[in-house]
């Protein structure tokens, strides 16, 4: 997943106690074990995927520390433990305790006193469940690519998708009954943009009622708005990008195909899970007009060719090898791969994220 998602999904062990109100804020404060000495302490806001220092401190004698943190609105922070170590907070109207030890990574921090961060609690737990099935189906996957078995690769990519679906839906019934907290935004990076938009855009009309002044909602406002324009039926982008040869292609080249935009990389497991259905789809209907067109979301080169070599993919393949940072990525919204567009021979966006059967039922839909 990209960009700051990844310190929603690291929150863990949380509890709740009394608030105490203080002028202009809320009291935060904390002991640290094996502190660095002499180092800084920093206050991080989270938003718009940027981090911003709002305070930095070095503990006390006894490793202990209190500040005031001026709330405007309830925000996203983390605790900068020198570098090595984060805690992260949603902080709101209520103090805030934590204990944490620098040293013992495994150690998850205490947090007294932050009952908006509970709700992200409870989509980790569900999100930790369904990477452990995944980490069991991998293994298996594994094992039958090895040896070649189509039956079970196709039985393992339909136990996947079954899993993703049900664990998806847990995950949208929590973040529905969070009420006015802004978890219930921050939530929605447990779920891509592009396979829930219409989740979204209800979770976006839900907090203009609720809660419009916030910068959270208005932020949420924006990106639904924005992918509107990505809409079934409306034109693609435009992508122009170099193949492994450092030679521009167009998606603009394929008009009169019916073309598959894939957005994947070497490093995403789902994405290499899948290249046996494409291959096969691919290899079924190319002769009839449908193409793959490959953006890969990888940082190097080598990972990158040698994924198109070891997986078989003869179609036409594209990169800045910008990671989440990829010109195309920006364009189409991607917030997590792997995420497909279906294009019409007119250039229109004919359907999004079809994988498995789903994308099979839809070839032969066109092809017959």
């Amino acid at each position: 997943m990209k960009k700051l998602s990844h310190l929603l999904v690291s929150v863990v062990v949380l509890f709740s106690c009394e608030s105490k109100k203080v002028e202009n804020g809320i009291v935060l404060s904390g002991e640290i074990a094996n502190p660095v000495e002499g180092g800084l302490i920093k206050l991080e806001l989270v938003k718009n995927d940027e981090l911003t220092v709002t305070d930095s401190f070095k503990l006390d004698d006894t490793n202990k520390f209190m500040r005031t943190v001026a709330i405007d609105e309830p925000a996203f922070y983390r605790l900068n433990l020198y570098g090595r170590k984060y805690v992260n907070l949603i902080l709101n109207d209520t103090d805030v305790k934590v204990k944490a030890d620098v040293n013992d990574r495994n150690a998850p921090p205490v947090i007294e006193g932050s009952p908006d961060t509970d709700y992200i609690m409870s989509l980790v737990k569900i999100q930790e469940n369904f990477q452990r099935s995944v980490n069991k189906l991998n293994s298996t996957f594994m094992q039958a690519r090895n040896n070649a078995d189509e039956a079970s690769i196709k039985k393992i990519q339909d136990a996947y998708m079954e899993q993703k679906k049900e664990s998806d839906k847990l995950i949208k019934e929590k973040i529905w009954n969070m009420g006015s907290s802004i978890s219930g935004i921050l939530a929605l990076q447990f779920l891509p943009i592009e396979e829930h938009f219409t989740f979204y855009d209800s979770v976006a009309t839900k907090y203009k009622e609720i809660l419009p002044n916030s910068s959270y909602t208005k932020n949420l406002v924006v990106q639904v708005d924005n992918l509107r324009k990505l809409a079934i039926g409306s034109p693609a982008p435009e992508i122009s990008l170099p193949n492994p040869d450092g030679e521009i292609v167009s998606l603009s080249s394929f008009k009169g195909k019916y073309v598959m935009i894939d957005f994947w990389a070497a490093w995403c497991r789902p994405c290499r899970m899948e290249n046996p259905n494409v291959v096969r789809l691919y290899e079924q209907y190319n002769k009839d007009g449908f193409e793959v067109f490959s953006v890969s979301l990888d940082r190097t080169k080598d990972a990158w060719v040698k994924a198109i070599e070891d997986d078989g993919l003869k179609w036409t393949h594209v990169s800045d090898l910008k990671y989440f940072q990829s010109e195309a990525a920006a364009t189409y919204s991607i917030q997590a791969i792997p995420a497909t567009y279906l294009i019409d021979p007119d250039g229109n966006i004919l359907a999004k994220n079809l994988r498995g059967e789903e994308l099979a039922a839809k070839l032969k839909e066109i092809f017959g």
